[in-house]
């Protein structure tokens, strides 16, 4: 029935759920136990409401980014390590959590079987390459008090069962034959069976396991009216910390996930804050940067090279060194930016000219094109380190960018009113619209600088698909990706020019090399999320789900009659874990 849960539907529960362990009931009897209903619906809390957070824990919401695993502070392993009263189980211990990872097609990791080749991991936190089952674990019984983790852990590792929750294409059921779901939304299984054994006496009688409570992430929310940078856990959307920043006005984190740089407009600054659960200054400020007048967007550099800063007021962009957090160039050939996307440094892959590019947003319609360095003497140099192209002013009240996480050629997605034709002209159908710009080059590798004046060479910006009014709902104002299929298990890049040590998982790159010897693009989505703004900026807002094969809109609700959008009435910024 239209809202009840999906849990019931899982196949794993049906057949074998008082088999597994822990044992998963057949059925919740109330929102502590109930389960969800199912893809494209809202989360709800156990009072069954999808506002996530109280009245007055948040007072706005200006950005919003994920950063490590919750386990790697709060676990159920034996104390003094994991749970420190009210628990602990020798068999979560972070010493015996093992994960032998392999391929399991171009951009999807799998569990290796013995005797597979594999990358092994020990002892790392929670991966975000596949989910634990069931996802979450149900909340009771508690594991442990101190720190407070309700929830069961994941179904064991250690039970010879096969699970049969995997990608089926009735992800949604057809209430019109009485047909429930059936299957997961993924293109590829992405959910195991990997959970710590039961509680044994000795460490030796524990089976390796891969995932563990405290399912989740650090969730960073910038509260600009609060002047704070509040910290969640992502599965109980409870408040973890509150991190004093004047005005934080958008974020963007290292792709190690060791800070996170916070914006704030009314002070000209930016903020570093560590976010490393291993650092003594964890989730400290531990430095600032000036920047120029009201900075707003900023992204990282894939490999952590620079961070780029959106300075509106002053007309500028200030690059800030990944190495040593200090302004190394200040950008000028740009109008009030909004935004910034930046691709990875292309060594061995997309045109391969050894350079990354960052396309940033401007206030005036037009994309500003910035081509990295070496800038060396001409005849030496392969890359200006300087704005190389600006647009026409094509795209109407351009509102938020983000890179394509498929391309490896260099490719971003616009927000922006007013659709857009192949070649790069309005089409006249208003409403909003959300467009995809790609570099296309005439050759590859890398390209002495031989003429001083900073260009193209070789390459141009072209308009590769542009979707609006006639499939959006209304007018979009920001955009996320599923990541369902993702490559994250795998150590972040490493180039000639980046940080030496990348994070062994969950980088936030956007590249991998995988161990076939191929570079493959970290996140395959298959769909785009778009925040719709409710008519005349009212609270009635959507959530449109636009499948990337098709361009199209997905229905959500197969309940209802025409293509359905996820009610989410006054969404005003989306995130997944990748989002820059």
């Amino acid at each position: 029935k239209q809202g009840n849960s999906n849990y019931p539907n899982n196949p794993n529960v049906s057949f074998q759920g008082s088999s597994l362990s822990p044992p998963l009931p057949a059925q919740g009897s109330s929102g502590l136990d109930g389960g969800s209903a199912g893809v494209f619906s809202l989360t709800k809390d156990s009072n069954l409401t999808s506002d996530l957070l109280g009245t007055g824990t948040v007072h706005s919401v200006a950005d919003m980014m994920l950063g490590h695993a919750l386990d790697s502070v709060y676990n159920n392993g034996a104390p003094p390590f994991g749970c420190q009263q009210g628990g602990g189980n020798l068999c979560s211990s972070t010493a015996i959590k093992s994960v032998r990872v392999t391929m399991g097609s171009s951009n999807t990791l799998r569990p290796a079987e013995p005797g597979e080749a594999a990358t092994q991991l020990t002892g790392q936190e929670n991966l975000i390459s596949w989910a634990p089952h069931p996802n979450p674990p149900p909340l009771f019984p508690s594991l442990c008090s101190i720190p407070q983790i309700l929830g069961q852990e994941p179904t064991s590792a250690s039970i010879p069962f096969v699970n049969l929750l995997g990608p089926n294409p009735n992800f949604l059921g057809d209430p019109n034959i009485n047909l429930p779901p059936t299957g997961l939304l993924a293109q590829e299984q992405n959910a195991y069976f990997v959970g710590p054994s039961p509680a044994q006496v000795s460490i030796t009688s524990c089976d390796l396991y891969q995932s563990r409570q405290q399912i989740g992430h650090f969730l960073y929310v910038a509260d600009s009216i609060g002047n704070e940078v509040v910290v969640l856990n992502s599965n109980r959307m409870t408040v973890l910390d509150r991190i004093s920043v004047p005005d934080p006005t958008s974020m963007a984190m290292s792709p190690n996930v060791n800070f996170l740089a916070v914006s704030s407009s009314s002070t000209d600054q930016v903020f570093l804050i560590d976010i490393d659960p291993s650092s003594s200054k964890f989730h400290s400020v531990v430095q600032s940067v000036a920047v120029g007048a009201e900075p707003g967007g900023l992204a990282w550099q894939p490999e952590a090279e620079d961070i780029f800063v959106c300075n509106r007021a002053d007309s500028t962009v200030s690059i800030i060194s990944g190495f040593n957090f200090v302004v190394r160039k200040t950008l000028t050939n740009v109008s009030a930016p909004i935004d910034v996307a930046i691709t990875a440094r292309q060594e061995g892959f997309g045109f391969d000219r050894g350079v990354y590019y960052a396309w940033i947003l401007n206030g005036d319609g037009s994309l500003s094109l910035f081509e990295s360095g070496p800038n060396s003497a001409p005849g030496s140099g392969i890359g200006y380190d300087a704005i190389i192209a600006r647009t026409a002013e094509w795209l109407q009240q351009p509102v938020a960018i983000q890179p394509d996480p498929i391309s490896l050629g260099g490719s971003v997605w616009v927000l922006h009113q007013a659709q857009l034709g192949l070649d790069g002209q309005p089409t006249g159908l208003g409403g909003g619209a959300v467009t995809q710009f790609k570099l296309e080059s005439s050759s590859t590798g890398p390209l002495v600088i031989t003429d001083p004046s900073p260009q193209l060479r070789a390459m141009e910006i072209q308009v590769q698909r542009s979707i609006g009014s006639d499939v959006l709902s209304g007018t979009p104002i920001d955009l996320a990706f599923d990541n369902q299929r993702n490559l994250g298990a795998l150590p972040g890049l490493v180039t000639t020019f980046s940080l030496p040590s990348p994070a062994l998982v969950n980088s936030k790159g956007l590249v991998r090399f995988t161990p076939g010897g191929q570079f493959a693009n970290t996140n395959e989505p298959a769909l785009l999320f778009l925040a719709i703004e409710g008519a005349g900026g009212s609270a009635q807002g959507v959530v449109d789900v636009i499948r990337l094969d098709s361009d199209q809109r997905q229905d959500v609700n197969p309940f209802e009659l025409g293509v359905q959008s996820i009610p989410a009435g006054g969404a005003t910024v989306l995130m997944d874990y990748f989002r820059q």
